[in-house]
C-alpha cells in the first residue's frame, strides 16, 4: 500500500537532524514501525528546499536497506524485498519558486511531483484558505506550469483555490492529481473538491487521494469517524471509479510543539477554524483511524462498503502507480 502524503513526518526529520545531526535515522526509528504496522510499503514525502532533500536522501543511505529512494513504478516494484519505497515530491512555492533550473535538476534526481500551494496566497497562486478573493495562478505560476509541461513530473493541484485549480486545468496538458483532498459534497470545505473538480481530474487520468484530517472529513472535527471518511471514499468511487481514487492520509507525525505554528500559518486570521486548534484537530485522525498504524481498519471498511479486492488494490496504491508510470516511465529520460 502507498500513501500519497506523509509530509508532516518531515517536521520530525528537520527537528531531530537539528538536534542530533545527519545520523539521526528519524524515519527508520520513529516512522517506519507505524507505517509498516498499517501495511504501508511505500509513501510520498514532500520537501521544500535542498537542505530537506539532502536530509531525506541521507536517511535513505543510512537506513541499512530498510528505505529505498524510488523514482518510478519500476523502481518501487523492484526494490529489495522488505525495503520501504520512498518517493519524494516538491512543495515548490517557497525556495524553488521561480528557479526553473532547479526544476530540471529535481526531475533528473527523481522528484515525482510539484505542488503549487499550501492553502494561502504565495508567489505562484492563491490557496484554498485565502479568504481575500478567489484569485488564480500568478504570472510566475503560469510560467512554472509551462516549464513543468516539458518534464516527467506530476502536477499536484492540492491546497489550491478553485480559481487556481481551474487555471491549471486550462493551461496545463500534462499529468496531474490531487494528493490529499476529500469530497465537498460530503463535507463542504474550501480544501475539499467539488464534484466537477473530481470529474475533471478523472477525465485527465488523474487520481484524488483521500485525506484523514478530521476538519476535512466532518463539519464537526471532533466527531469525525472512519465511517465518515468512507463516505468520502464512496462518493468519489461512485463519481469516477476506483482507478481515480487513492490514499492521501494526512496524519501529523512531526513534533507536537511545531503543530500550532503550522496550523496558524495556513489560516492566519482563523477564517477556516484552524488557527489555535492544531493540537485538538490534527493530533490524531478520525475515530477508528487515529493513526496510520490503523490503516487496516480502512481497508476492511472499503470491503464492507462492497469494493472487490481488485478495486481495493487500486485505491491503496495501484491507481497512483498507474498514474506515475504514465507520467514518469522508467524508459523515458528525466527530461524530454
Amino acid at each position: 500500500m502507498i500513501n500519497n502524503y506523509v509530509g508532516p513526518a518531515v517536521g520530525n526529520v528537520l527537528a531531530l537532524h537539528a538536534a542530533q545531526g545527519h545520523g539521526a535515522n528519524v524515519l527508520r526509528t520513529h516512522h517506519l514501525p507505524r507505517w509498516r504496522a498499517g501495511g504501508l510499503t511505500g509513501a510520498v514525502m514532500q520537501v521544500s528546499d535542498w537542505a530537506t532533500l539532502g536530509m531525506l536522501l541521507s536517511e535513505v543511505t543510512q537506513s541499512e536497506g530498510e528505505l529505498t529512494f524510488v523514482r518510478n513504478r519500476a523502481e518501487f516494484e523492484n526494490r529489495p524485498a522488505g525495503s520501504f519505497g520512498l518517493f519524494i515530491s516538491v512543495e515548490g512555492y517557497q525556495s524553488f519558486a521561480g528557479d526553473f533550473d532547479a526544476l530540471y535538476a529535481l526531475s533528473e534526481l527523481g522528484i515525482t511531483a510539484f505542488t503549487f500551494s499550501h492553502n494561502v496566497q504565495n508567489v505562484l497562486c492563491t490557496g484554498a484558505n485565502e479568504r481575500f478573493g478567489e484569485g488564480g495562478l500568478t504570472h510566475l505560476g503560469k510560467a512554472t506550469l509551462e516549464e513543468l509541461e516539458k518534464l516527467p513530473v506530476l502536477v499536484d493541484l492540492v491546497h489550491m483555490s478553485r480559481a487556481s485549480f481551474w487555471d491549471a486545468l486550462d493551461l496545463y496538458s500534462g499529468d496531474l492529481f490531487v494528493s490529499h483532498s476529500n469530497a465537498d459534497a460530503v463535507n463542504p470545505h474550501p480544501r475539499n473538491l467539488t464534484d466537477d473538480q473530481i470529474k475533471a481530474v478523472a477525465e485527465r487520468g488523474g487520481v484524488v487521494g483521500l485525506n484523514s484530517y478530521r476538519g476535512y472529513v466532518h463539519r464537526v472535527p471532533a466527531e469525525a469517524t472512519l465511517e465518515h471518511l468512507l463516505d468520502h471514499a464512496m462518493h468519489t468511487y461512485d463519481l469516477v471509479g476506483p482507478e481515480h481514487l487513492s490514499l492521501g492520509l494526512d496524519f501529523w507525525e512531526g513534533p507536537m510543539e511545531m503543530l500550532a505554528g503550522v496550523m496558524d500559518s495556513v489560516d492566519p486570521d482563523g477564517s477556516h477554524g484552524l488557527h489555535g486548534t492544531g493540537t485538538s484537530i490534527y493530533s490524531q485522525g478520525p475515530v477508528g483511524l487515529e493513526h496510520i498504524g490503523h490503516l487496516g481498519n480502512f481497508v476492511e471498511g472499503l470491503a464492507g462498503r462492497g469494493l472487490t479486492p481488485a478495486e481495493i488494490d487500486l485505491v491503496t496504491g495501484g491507481s497512483y502507480l498507474r498514474l506515475l508510470d504514465r507520467a514518469r516511465p522508467a524508459t523515458v529520460p528525466a527530461t524530454h
